[in-house]
């Protein structure tokens, strides 16, 4: 094949038709762009010389090779290996994961299934466990939001935001998996792909989470096995794609024991009896359209979830809990954008409706109307890209004493400049954080007086580019102000939630990859300092805020070789404090991780072999939460297409 024309002088690309000028990649644009946009007339072999746009906003992305290569099975697993990001795992198999950006807190974090918001009102909080990796195309992180037309005004909403982009077919198969792995770990799964239109895919999960631990500290040496961890868990979804139309369906169902923070000296004799049983469905269908200049997009998703918690401990009869929560979500958006030559123009509204019912003594029905509206300027022109936007955020609960409604503009600014390979970037970002349900209106803690929290975000940084590596480092500040907290009120045993606080941070984040033939290499390190700068007189100020620490650093490497892949994955977390005023206790120590996983794939059958914490370090993410030590799992997978 020849190229009968030259344009430019970098990058090459060999464009075969008008479509891989005009597709969605070359506007900025999501892939999921309307398909019958792309059927257009053919046009003659075109060499494009050019650089290939970056992102003005700092990014990283783990795309499906690497995916596949991690011996993981649960987004949080994949997010730990981002520069910027702490997970909390609260213990066991089956304990609730979270993740924080740069220290912002997880309420802070929005997190997007195919461009659509996963959302709880309860809690703010999105356990990030309960959604697997084996359907993803890729998962990315972004610090403030995309540079994209088209996004929904909740998007712009949240400090940072992760994006889960499910994975379109490229053939039709089956695809049926088995694993046994240690602690009485077993997993089957089924996924049925029909090319270009969708899939069906099903896990079920069991654990009996009985793992070995040991805690140590200058006064004590604690080792049992952790009881209470055990977890069933049976997950179904499905997703259908034609052209700009998109429909998600997930299901989630499971039953797990809450193994509690251990008690010194008492591990094998005192259990945490507490159970949870978890049930969320979701549907959401999103649309894309594009007619010459002008783009539409719009998105419908309906939302049940059901949470009941029981808590009955038979040596202490004043601690009792049996309690049942339903959350309902409606959601509704549409958005709409102009673009012409070097100026861009999008509009997009969001209403959502929220409730929450419980058996909670004292817990009266609720319901949240949350709207948002934005509006947003691009500006691109030779090497310069700018971004302004500006969000109206209004939101009111009804209920009997409900707290007043809450409304509020903020705006973030984005700017780069390019020159070869190299991008120079930079932004501003207002965020406020609306108190959660649990905040506002939980019978023993809440405060129906509590403002938003302000964050203010600043970023510089820099993007160095080529075909096979790409290198990001950026340096953030960031300030918090009326930070939502619990404190003791009146006494030691009456605790609710006030405004208390101001934090500040900064740091720096540094994420390289680089890929040649079948290897890929992925590494990431951030420094960042985390303050209390609430009052100058108070015994914490300027400690460093609990849970976070100063360095981390990252390491993924994969090999593929023909019909073999392998690969070897590195964590390391500095030191954290866990008290609000570090003097009180000793830090939690630094750890090490390291994961190794072989796999061998023959004609239609596969094996795959893992290895999690390698060395069997002992650590914890959370106080006398004890992590797993070292496990295995063997994994068969047949192949039918």
């Amino acid at each position: 094949m020849t190229c009968n024309k030259k344009i430019s002088t970098s990058a090459r690309i060999c464009v075969v038709s008008l479509t891989a000028l005009m597709s969605p990649m070359a506007f900025g644009q999501s892939s999921a762009y309307d398909d019958a946009y792309l059927d257009s007339i053919s046009l003659n072999e075109v060499i494009v010389e050019k650089v290939m746009p970056k992102n003005i906003t700092p990014n990283q992305v783990i795309g499906r090779e690497i995916i596949e290569a991690l011996p993981s099975t649960s987004v949080a697993d994949a997010l730990k290996y981002m520069a910027g990001v702490q997970v909390k795992d609260y213990g066991g198999l089956g304990g609730q994961k979270t993740v924080n950006v740069r220290s912002l807190g997880s309420q802070h974090v929005g997190v997007y299934i195919d461009g659509v918001r996963v959302t709880n009102a309860q809690n703010g909080t999105v356990d990030l466990g309960k959604y697997s990796l084996s359907t993803l195309e890729s998962v990315s992180l972004f610090n403030a939001n995309k540079n994209e037309l088209l996004m929904c005004a909740s998007e712009y909403a949240s400090a940072s935001t992760v994006y889960l982009q499910t994975k379109r077919p490229d053939k039709t198969d089956v695809t049926a998996s088995g694993t046994i792995g240690s602690f009485h770990t077993y997993k089957g799964t089924v996924t049925a792909s029909l090319s270009k239109l969708g899939f069906i895919d099903a896990a079920y999960t069991y654990s009996k989470g009985d793992y070995p631990f040991r805690y140590h500290t200058e006064y004590e040496d604690t080792s049992g096995t952790r009881r209470n961890s055990d977890i069933k868990m049976l997950r179904l979804e499905s997703c259908l794609f034609h052209k700009g139309f998109q429909w998600h369906t997930y299901f989630f169902s499971s039953e797990r024991g809450l193994p509690g923070g251990i008690v010194r000296r008492l591990s094998d004799t005192y259990t945490d009896v507490g159970r949870e049983w978890d049930r969320n469905f979701f549907s959401q269908l999103s649309w894309r359209k594009r007619y010459r200049h002008y783009g539409f997009r719009a998105i419908a998703k309906y939302s049940n979830d059901h949470l009941h918690y029981r808590s009955d401990y038979p040596e202490n009869i004043s601690v009792h809990s049996n309690n049942k929560y339903h959350q309902q979500d409606l959601y509704g958006a549409f958005a709409a954008a102009y673009e012409r030559r070097a100026w861009k123009v999008s509009a997009s509204t969001d209403l959502r409706w929220s409730d929450l019912t419980t058996d909670v003594k004292n817990f009266k029905y609720v319901y949240r109307l949350d709207s948002k509206t934005s509006i947003s300027a691009f500006f691109n022109k030779g090497s310069w890209n700018f971004n302004a936007s500006g969000l109206y955020t209004h939101c009111s609960d009804h209920t009997r004493g409900s707290s007043k409604p809450l409304s509020k503009f903020t705006w973030n600014a984005l700017g780069s400049f390019s020159v070869r390979h190299w991008l120079f970037r930079a932004f501003y970002k207002e965020v406020f954080r609306i108190p959660t349900l649990n905040d506002l209106y939980y019978t023993l803690v809440g405060n129906r007086n509590l403002k938003p929290e302000y964050t203010k975000q600043y970023n510089l940084g820099f993007n160095y580019g080529l075909d096979w590596f790409d290198i990001q480092v950026d340096g953030y500040y960031n300030r918090i102000e009326d930070r939502i907290v619990c404190l003791p009120l009146k006494g030691s045993y009456q605790w609710t939630m006030l405004n208390y606080g101001h934090t500040r941070s900064f740091g720096v984040d540094v994420s390289a990859s680089a890929h040649y033939k079948g290897n890929h290499f992925l590494i990431t390190t951030s420094y960042q300092d985390d303050r209390n700068r609430t009052d100058k007189n108070e015994s914490g100020y300027n400690d460093f805020i609990a849970y976070s620490p100063r360095w981390t650093f990252t390491g993924v490497y994969t090999f593929t070789w023909r019909d073999l892949t392998a690969s070897v994955s590195h964590m390391f977390v500095d030191k954290r404090y866990w008290t609000t005023e570090n003097e009180l206790e000793p830090p939690l120590k630094a750890y090490n991780c390291t994961d190794i996983k072989v796999a061998y794939r023959m004609k239609h059958v596969s094996a795959e072999i893992e290895c999690q914490n390698l060395f069997n370090d002992h650590y914890e993410l959370i106080q006398r939460w004890p992590m797993p030590g070292r496990q295995f799992a063997f994994t068969i997978k047949y192949h039918l297409s």
